[in-house]
């Protein structure tokens, strides 16, 4: 007993030697950066598992994050590479600003991990968030069966590209239930049930962000499943036990909470990847019941229901940002979003004001209810949307009028959040308005903004840094620390 343990305390802790045997790479430890041996421009976070040995082929999993962060992901993934035997690996280099540099990505972390690493062709997979995720359904649907299944959180397809019968992964699809891209999620099932594209959706709470450890080990051991039903590897009889198992005991006790229609998914999710596996009748009998019960119909009902209102309230939003800034535009205003106007009736502006306080004023209830959902889901989209919008204006194109306007509306937008304010900052301070610029910048820091170094480095604040206030400020940020 005591050999056994030795052994596994001394492998957790050996290391895998790279090609050209300069350096070590831990085992069983998150390493943020790798660099690519024949791109050292690209590199990757990796997690390889405690008991990695090069004498054996391994699933690897390529992972994007739209913000290039790449240890994010192989945090999320290393419990589930752990149990199951997986490589893990993020880029950090991939991001939303450019495609061209995911798929430069892409192609220097296939390269040099199928070259480092001992790595199983056949299972082979991709991960992604938000535009990491369409990074990932880019690559499965263009790369011709280099990939065996893509497990994709917050964001569906890219533009251009649609569920197709020539797509033969397997897809994993996560969006938290506050999570502006809820609705896309969802109103992809049609299309891949067309397709016969074999899935799994599976929501959890929370907003637009990577899921946690426990719904990224969900969707690794559904692709072990995927892969025994499709031959990528042999069948575990144990695993589906255990795996059948949990299910049915967490559908249980959402019956005994009184949560059909969270109890009818779990017996939908046993019923599709069980069969072929194992004999599924009584499963089926059950999922039967339930989808015929007035409580799941309604459920059903009312989730589409959330969507279309979900929808509708985003097209308004966006009919009438677009009319305020012809207003803004046609009378010269640029100096924000006071001026004067309350016709709430007819000024596009004052209705636009209206409608996000009264979002906001939805998000603040106790109870988890469908409002309280849509208006998180369509405020977390509009601030997403204007950063998308607000950062290219401000950092490239430099039209400051244009950031101020569409940061402030950020801050509006999501009051308590400050990354806005922080950005409202910048934009005042890079058209010369000091006093609106420490303003907002004080504002930013009383809602959490910490990033000392960030803001010491920014040059757009060279301006401030004699600045009584903006010193003040500053030591207030370095005493937080």
């Amino acid at each position: 007993m005591f050999a056994f343990v030795l052994l596994l305390f001394i492998t957790a802790r050996f290391a895998t030697q790279t090609p050209d045997n300069q350096t070590v790479i831990p085992l069983g430890q998150v390493v943020e950066k790798v660099v690519c041996a024949q791109d050292v421009n690209q590199t990757y976070a990796l997690y390889l598992p405690s008991n990695y040995v090069s004498t054996r082929k391994w699933p690897i999993l390529y992972a994007f994050d739209p913000g290039a962060r790449g240890k994010i992901p192989v945090e999320r993934f290393k419990e589930a590479a752990e149990r199951f035997g997986w490589i893990v690996v993020g880029s950090n280099n991939s991001r939303n600003a450019s495609v061209q540099s995911s798929i430069d990505a892409w192609n220097a972390m296939a390269r040099d991990t199928t070259r480092r690493f001992s790595v199983d062709d056949n299972r082979a997979y991709a991960a992604g968030f938000s535009g990491g995720a369409r990074v990932s359904l880019l690559i499965a649907s263009q790369c011709k069966d280099c990939l065996a299944g893509v497990i994709a959180g917050g964001a569906g397809f890219p533009v251009g590209i649609e569920p197709a019968n020539t797509m033969r992964f397997a897809l994993f699809l996560m969006a938290g239930t506050d999570d502006f891209n809820f609705a896309e999620i969802k109103s992809l099932e049609e299309g891949l049930v067309r397709a016969k594209i074999t899935y799994q959706i599976e929501t959890f709470p929370g907003r637009h962000e990577w899921p946690g450890s426990s719904v990224a080990t969900d969707a690794v051991a559904w692709m072990e499943l995927m892969a025994m039903k499709s031959g990528r590897r042999e069948q575990d009889s144990q695993f589906i036990e255990s795996w059948q198992t949990a299910k049915l005991k967490q559908a249980s006790e959402f019956e005994g909470a009184k949560k059909a229609y969270e109890a009818y998914q779990i017996y939908l999710e046993l019923s599709a990847a069980l069969k072929g596996l194992r004999e599924v009748a009584e499963i089926e009998n059950k999922l039967n019941q339930l989808r015929n019960s007035p409580e799941v119909r309604e459920a059903i009902r009312d989730e589409q229901q959330q969507i279309k209102k979900q929808r509708d309230l985003e097209s308004q939003l966006a009919a009438l940002i677009a009319a305020t800034e012809r207003m803004k535009l046609s009378n010269g205003d640029t100096g924000g979003t006071e001026n004067g106007r309350d016709d709430v009736s007819t000024d596009p502006e004052a209705r636009l004001h209206a409608l996000i306080g009264e979002l906001n004023r939805q998000i603040k209830g106790d109870q988890d209810t469908a409002t309280r959902r849509i208006a998180r889901r369509v405020l977390e989209g509009q601030y997403v949307g204007l950063f998308e919008r607000g950062l290219p204006v401000l950092q490239n194109q430099k039209r400051y009028e244009e950031a101020v306007r569409v940061f402030t509306l950020a801050t509006e937008v999501a009051p308590e959040r400050a990354g806005a304010f922080y950005y409202l900052a910048w934009a005042y301070n890079s058209k010369g308005d000091r006093k609106k610029s420490l303003k907002a910048l004080q504002t930013a820091v009383d809602k959490g903004f910490s990033d000392v170094a960030g803001l010491e480095s920014n040059k757009a604040f060279d301006s401030l840094r004699d600045d009584p206030q903006y010193q003040k400020i500053i030591i207030a940020m370095k005493a937080r620390r």
